[in-house]
């Protein structure tokens, strides 16, 4: 089993963006040192919660400090570029960092309308209904196709670049997994944001056509998880961010609450997060908990979503799980 990582670059109340990305970039050199797979920051604008804004900017960094973990998107937010323009961007990391690059690709704003707007500044593309057409157009300047839009059948992706970056799209509904298997895309499902995803997997390989993209399905599943070493310091690492998804319920965006802020809040009532959108606990309980979803998705790759503090707690979390699937 490959186990990956998507990192959303998490502020907590102590720190700040700036360091937000430095941990990013820490955490990647260690992950790597690890032996894991990929690497994969998130896209999130105007955000008090996650300083990660522009992966196209970020991954040059995390590869360039790295040696063998491949380094993507987790993923672009095709809904507000230029097909053209992400498929020069990435075909530019390919060439800088051969066989090391994923453009992971999303269909959600990963903002708030305002920003969202001010990202769409100028352009008429910007819908959902536009995501299709940005798709079919973006799979052609990437492998060198004629577009299907009549005003960019001229348009070449700058000669010599390097070659196709790994392309997945990233799956939290059923039109993303329709979409997933009409481009033939490798599909990435984001059990972290949907819990109701994990049938998506069989409908995706009963309905997948083979593709530039990929000439076989492919499945990975995006997860939160948090392991330590006992059931009970995982569940102590854990009430930063549960405390922190009460807080966006009730409307508060503020940065994630540092674990002794947690605690103080909660009146030292730690428990086992009641939902089912987390694994939390020792390796032994993350790998009974992780099996059944395995094995209903089949999937090939675990990517680990890991949000806690101190950052040694963080980069711990990932080391143990890789040796629990090593």
């Amino acid at each position: 089993m490959k186990i990956s990582v998507v990192d959303q670059s998490p502020i907590f109340s102590n720190t700040d963006a700036n360091q937000a990305l430095i941990d990013s970039i820490e955490l990647a050199k260690l992950t790597d040192s690890y032996g894991l797979h990929r690497y994969w920051v998130a896209e999130h604008h105007g955000s008090l919660s996650f300083a990660g804004c522009a992966p196209e900017i970020f991954i040059p960094k995390i590869a360039s400090e790295t040696s063998s973990i491949r380094v993507g998107s987790g993923g672009v937010m095709l809904m507000h570029y230029s097909p053209y323009k992400v498929a020069e961007n990435f075909r530019l990391l390919e060439s800088l960092y051969p066989k090391r690059i994923d453009l992971g690709l999303g269909r959600a704003p990963g903002s708030d309308p305002y920003q969202a707007g001010a990202l769409a500044y100028g352009s008429k593309t910007t819908g959902p209904d536009f995501f299709p057409t940005k798709m079919n157009d973006l799979q052609s300047f990437l492998h060198g196709n004629t577009p299907d839009t009549d005003a960019f059948k001229t348009v070449n992706v700058t000669p010599g670049l390097g070659n196709v970056p790994e392309t997945w799209l990233l799956v939290s509904s059923k039109q993303g997994a329709e979409y997933a298997a009409h481009f033939g895309l490798p599909m990435s499902l984001a059990y972290f944001i949907d819990q109701d995803c994990l049938p998506l997997a069989d409908y995706y390989r009963k309905n997948f056509t083979p593709s530039d993209f990929s000439s076989k399905p492919r499945v990975s599943v995006g997860v939160f998880a948090i392991c330590a070493e006992t059931d009970e310091q995982a569940v102590d690492l854990s009430l930063s961010a549960s405390l922190w998804r009460k807080k966006i319920q009730l409307g508060d965006f503020s940065p994630f609450p540092t674990q002794s802020e947690a605690k103080s809040t909660l009146n030292g009532n730690i428990s086992t997060p009641a939902d089912n959108r987390s694994f939390i606990g020792s390796p032994k309980t993350i790998k009974k908990a992780l099996q059944p979803l395995l094995d209903q998705t089949q999937a090939e790759e675990l990517k680990i979503v890991t949000i806690c503090e101190p950052f040694s707690a963080r980069a711990e979390s990932y080391r143990l799980i890789r040796e629990l699937f090593s």
